[in-house]
């Protein structure tokens, strides 16, 4: 049993090496975008990730509405926390989801639940969210893809009367949002 054990290992940890080997020889961009398909290959498992990070921010952003803590509450618990918790996962659900929307690997069936996620990550985040879209404005060659890119997310968060709102109007109006969005960005992603 303990032969059997130690080859499992042998084998795993070469398959480790070998993974870690190959990363290293990939150019980072080629990288990024294989993790990425992988990570995002399947859309039920996707929609699920998606429903629960809405979860937590919806959950946060309903709190500290109404002057509670949120998931500060949970971050001061954990040991290792360091009282910014909340902030950096918040941020950091918003970057991945960002970089899902934005890669030409996007698949439309997502923009609902991508919506619904979305939106309370602005809500709870709107200072980070402003300042990703700049980074990603930043980076733009084109000053006239920079300035249509600019005026796409502009319209993603003020477009159809939106509010600072969870309710279930506001939710349909930034679906509508998103997909307008995404409609109109998807044409500039494919020639940057």
């Amino acid at each position: 049993m303990a032969a059997c054990a130690t080859q499992g290992d042998q084998k795993r940890n070469c398959r480790l090496r070998h993974t870690r080997r190959s990363e290293e020889e990939l150019p980072p961009a080629l990288h990024k975008k294989e993790v990425f398909n992988i990570m995002f290959q399947d859309v039920d498992i996707v929609e699920k990730c998606l429903r629960a990070v809405t979860a937590l921010a919806s959950y946060h952003y309903r709190e500290k509405i109404i002057g509670k803590e949120g998931l500060a509450k949970m971050a001061m618990s954990s040991p290792q926390s360091t009282g910014d918790f909340q902030d950096s996962i918040l941020s950091y659900f918003l970057r991945l989801l960002l970089q899902l929307l934005l890669s030409q690997d996007f698949r439309m069936e997502l923009a609902g639940s991508s919506a619904d996620c979305l939106l309370p990550l602005v809500l709870c985040e709107h200072d980070q969210y402003q300042k990703m879209v700049q980074e990603f404005l930043d980076r733009q060659q084109s000053p006239a893809i920079m300035s249509r890119l600019a005026s796409a997310f502009s319209a993603l968060t003020s477009g159809n009367k939106l509010s600072s709102s969870l309710d279930r109007p506001n939710r349909f109006k930034f679906r509508k949002n998103l997909q307008i969005f995404l409609t109109e960005v998807s044409g500039f992603l494919s020639i940057i």
